[in-house]
């Protein structure tokens, strides 16, 4: 059974160089049509001891690094447990094709960096919050689409995800995608939102029971989706059978919920 690590591998030799946190914009090649996809990492930050550098993926303008013209809806992504946002590179290109600006930050206690700390994840969803009051005050802010925001998790990354949509959430927060994520610790509250729910009836690492429970929690529109046979997210790496249809599922619910001008 291949888990996390596939994921891992698999996406390390799709990685773009550049991606890492140096201050120029890097151009991903051009797929066979379509804009390019252009890669950069901003320094945001919610305190001294919470750095959040944060890649984006948006599709070019004419000069092959500048941003598309128009307005975008943002994609906010959120990492597993020693994870990194430049694993999930062929989904985030996927979502920038599609019209979407892709935010998704590494956080500061349970990125593949540092140690990790499992208790850190319930100070993630602020985190997230944060970044995209940030990426909207930035330098993107005249090309974003600020009150459309989807939000997008894998594993801890799902649960952080899940964990936005609590009291006082942003009505911006229009979607979400949990891929394999628990429950948070708060109660879902706030503008209503429709979750799509997609998990492994196989998942060692979080059981399939786990996702079920967050979504019974949900009592807004919601859609849970059995990947038959799968185990901890190989259904994200693009080797893997159920990869395609996977991925055009979530492409499908974010394009009906949080739709861009194209």
């Amino acid at each position: 059974m291949r888990g996390l690590g596939v994921i891992m591998a698999a996406a390390a030799l799709l990685l773009v160089g550049g991606c890492g946190a140096g201050p120029r914009a890097q151009a991903n090649p051009p797929a066979a049509t379509g804009p390019r996809i252009v890669t950069r990492v901003v320094a945001f930050a919610r305190g001294k001891d919470r750095p959040l550098p944060t890649t984006l993926w948006y599709a070019s303008g004419p000069d092959g690094t500048g941003i598309a013209a128009g307005r975008h809806p943002i994609i906010l992504f959120s990492h597993g447990l020693n994870g990194l946002p430049e694993q999930f590179a062929p989904l985030a290109t996927t979502w920038a094709r599609a019209g979407y600006v892709v935010a998704a930050p590494a956080y500061p206690h349970t990125n593949a960096h540092v140690e990790v700390d499992r208790d850190d994840i319930r100070r993630q969803p602020a985190d997230a919050a944060h970044v995209l009051k940030q990426l909207v005050a930035g330098d993107l802010a005249e090309h974003l689409d600020g009150e459309h925001v989807a939000a997008v998790g894998f594993s801890a990354g799902g649960t952080t995800t899940l964990g936005l949509f609590r009291k006082g959430h942003s009505p911006a927060l229009r979607a979400a995608v949990s891929v394999a994520g628990r429950r948070p610790s708060t109660a879902f509250a706030g503008p209503a939102a429709p979750i799509l729910f997609l998990h492994g009836d196989r998942d060692p690492v979080v059981p399939i029971e786990a996702g079920r429970a967050a979504y019974d929690a949900v009592r807004w529109p919601k859609q849970f989706v059995t990947v038959t046979g799968a185990g901890h997210g190989q259904y994200l790496n693009p080797g893997d059978p159920d990869y395609p249809a996977t991925a055009q599922r979530i492409l499908d619910f974010l394009r009906k919920h949080v739709p861009t001008s194209g």
